[in-house]
């Protein structure tokens, strides 16, 4: 499966180190939770990591956060009272006595602060060098012309401490235990729309893109200009579903799509490589989902490629 989403958001971690936001990795922990628990529901995970998403892509702040580091601890907070507010106080309490920290040994030299600080924070321009230059007057002031990365990162973790604003984040509220969903207004055999009411409340939107194009007459490989008269008929519906939906209570809630089938599809009537790797699906995949979200009202919070 391959996750299309917005830019990347900066994670700040607790000894100083940062590291651009991961689903995958959030999710693997919490699933590992879910399983030393002794529950089951280890699907709530994904509900939980594209809640958290949502929030620090500010779509539901007025992007709040956008262009921000966001501390790692603020993320495990909001993730523990998700799994709280739900039902799952032990998962909570897994959660929280495994909380990830980074960091690393070794001696640095006043010369090397900057580029250190580069390659972990990801801090370059003026910001990188201004941080640098207080953390070598730091050095200075103790007399240490080497030292570890360790104290590096507390220094600089010290500095940027004092600069940033914790922050709730303000993920959608959640159904709680139960999880019900509202019928879905539209279900063909192509396409299935639906809203979701469980952790991350949304509209879900799947295609299976063989099955859309099964009747096709037309001799690949297709071009936007040939494949307009089978996807703007389906953007349409999922536009009027959307309204439907929203009408019915579904207010503000975030689109997400899910294409099945792409690379058998992008092979056959795109003539795309049938064995592509996953980069390259992840190229492809991008620039399709950008023609057709140029045929949607509105522009999907996520998309899945499975």
């Amino acid at each position: 499966m391959i996750e299309l989403g917005g830019e990347n958001i900066s994670i700040l971690y607790a000894d100083g180190t940062s590291a651009f936001f991961d689903p995958e990795e959030l999710r693997q922990r919490l699933e590992k939770s879910f399983s030393a628990a002794g529950r089951a529901e280890s699907w709530i995970a994904g509900e939980i990591v594209l809640s958290v998403e949502y929030a620090l892509r500010g779509q539901s702040a007025g992007d709040e956060f956008s262009g921000q580091t966001v501390h790692a601890a603020d993320i495990d907070r909001c993730v523990e009272r998700i799994l709280e507010d739900s039902g799952y106080p032990e998962v909570a309490n897994h959660f929280r006595n495994h909380a990830v920290s980074s960091g690393d040994l070794g001696k640095l030299s006043p010369d090397g602060v900057e580029q250190y600080l580069a390659e972990k924070l990801q801090l370059t321009g003026s910001i990188g060098k201004e941080l640098s230059a207080r953390i070598r007057q730091a050095m200075s002031a103790i007399g240490a012309a080497r030292c570890s990365p360790r104290l590096i990162l507390e220094l600089a973790r010290y500095f940027r401490e004092t600069a940033a604003v914790p922050h709730r984040l303000p993920v959608p509220a959640a159904a709680g235990p139960g999880f019900p969903a509202a019928a879905a207004p539209v279900e063909e055999k192509f396409l299935q729309i639906h809203r979701s009411d469980a952790i991350f409340p949304s509209i879900r939107v799947e295609i299976d893109l063989l099955r859309l194009f099964e009747k096709c007459t037309l001799t690949p490989p297709l071009t936007e200009l040939s494949l307009s008269p089978i996807l703007l008929p389906v953007a349409g519906q999922i536009d009027s579903a959307c309204l439907r939906l929203r009408t019915e209570g579904a207010g503000n809630c975030p689109l997400l799509l899910t294409l099945r089938g792409f690379a058998d599809f992008a092979a056959k009537w795109l003539c795309y490589e049938s064995e592509m790797s996953q980069e390259m699906l992840y190229k492809r995949g991008r620039s399709f989902t950008a023609y057709f979200y140029s045929l949607l009202g509105e522009t999907p919070f996520k998309t899945f490629i499975r």
